[in-house]
């Protein structure tokens, strides 16, 4: 027999259970780990060897079940991630619909927080106004001369000015 053949014979046996029938000879195959047969050309531990498939101690109906339950993983592993995607489609839908329902009180609260800001911002003008006014009258009272025109007191009215009717 030829080298390969016997590495061959000795990995089914191995693989059968049968390797203790053969006594153990030291391989002078380079890459051999331990220099048994079964760790033919260094990548294996006895299971299969080298360049020799693992499936070659094995019958046809063996490697035929192996193939079908393969196959049986593929197919739920893609029924998992099929259902898996559908399940993220509808949450998406889900979230989107929730989306396009707040829209509308969004965009009311958007408005009321638009004229609240207004307001106070037109408050915060009329007061640094009126600070101004405040200040230079003041001023002119610690010179001890009054100011060539009367200044005259003006008094909030929420943004609207005095003389105007609200609406």
């Amino acid at each position: 027999m030829q080298r390969d053949d016997i590495a061959t014979l000795v990995c089914q046996c191995h693989t059968l259970g049968a390797a203790a029938d053969f006594a153990h000879e030291p391989s002078s195959y380079p890459g051999t780990a331990d220099g048994s047969w079964g760790t033919y050309g260094g990548h294996g531990t006895g299971a299969s060897a080298g360049g020799v498939g693992a499936g070659a101690s094995m019958g046809t109906g063996e490697l035929e079940q192996q193939q079908a339950a393969r196959d049986e993983r593929k197919a739920r592993r893609q029924a998992s991630n099929r259902e898996s995607a559908q399940r993220a489609r509808a949450r998406r839908r889900g979230s989107s619909t929730r989306c396009r329902r707040a829209w509308p009180r969004s965009c009311a609260a958007n408005t009321r927080l638009a004229v609240e800001l207004n307001r106070v911002a037109a408050a915060r003008a009329w007061e640094a106004r009126e600070n101004a006014r405040l200040s230079a009258e003041a001023g002119a009272l610690r010179r001890g001369s009054r100011s060539p025109r009367p200044l005259r007191r003006r008094r909030w009215t929420g943004g609207v000015r005095e003389g105007r009717r609200r609406r």
